[in-house]
């Protein structure tokens, strides 16, 4: 009888355990959402980096974004435009920065948007994904950013823009 009964609680003990272990479900959506942020934002402003110093006069890094449903809950969006020196070629400078990003091992393709003009897109070794268009008629790259899919709970209340 002290065989089962010692059974019996280790089996309650584990199948607890294993319920703590399962809740996906962040204890403060506040961290979780913070955390993408700034993953998301270190991958745009890495990926800018890799531009030569000498082609990039300006960056500007939204300091909000929003969020988008994923397969698994909330992504966290965000956008950074880097101006482009003078001189400098809009497109070539958007191939160089997806050649480079490969280079470092990131999963690149590209697309053709509705208005004919190439996308890259570059999701990192981290699972952030970085949409590179040329804008302001070749003077600028803008990254358009979404980071991994992440969970909340259902009653939390998304801010509309963080």
């Amino acid at each position: 009888m002290t065989i089962v009964k010692t059974l019996s609680v280790a089996a309650i003990v584990i199948l607890l355990s294993g319920c703590a272990m399962n809740d996906h479900a962040p204890k403060n959506p506040q961290v979780e959402i913070s955390r993408a942020k700034a993953l998301t934002q270190r991958a745009e402003l890495a990926a800018v980096r890799l531009l030569p110093k000498s082609d990039v006069k300006d960056i500007k890094q939204l300091s909000k974004g929003t969020f988008l449903r994923c397969s698994n809950g909330y992504q966290w969006s965000g956008r950074t435009r880097a101006a482009l020196s003078d001189g400098v070629d809009g497109a070539t400078a958007q191939m160089q920065l997806a050649v480079a990003a490969e280079k470092r091992g990131d999963d690149v393709s590209e697309d053709i948007v509705l208005t004919g003009d190439k996308r890259y897109s570059i999701t990192t070794e981290q699972g952030v994904l970085l949409l590179v268009t040329v804008w302001d008629e070749g003077r600028a790259i803008e990254l358009n950013s979404a980071s991994p899919c992440f969970d909340l709970p259902s009653d939390f209340d998304r801010p509309r823009t963080f």
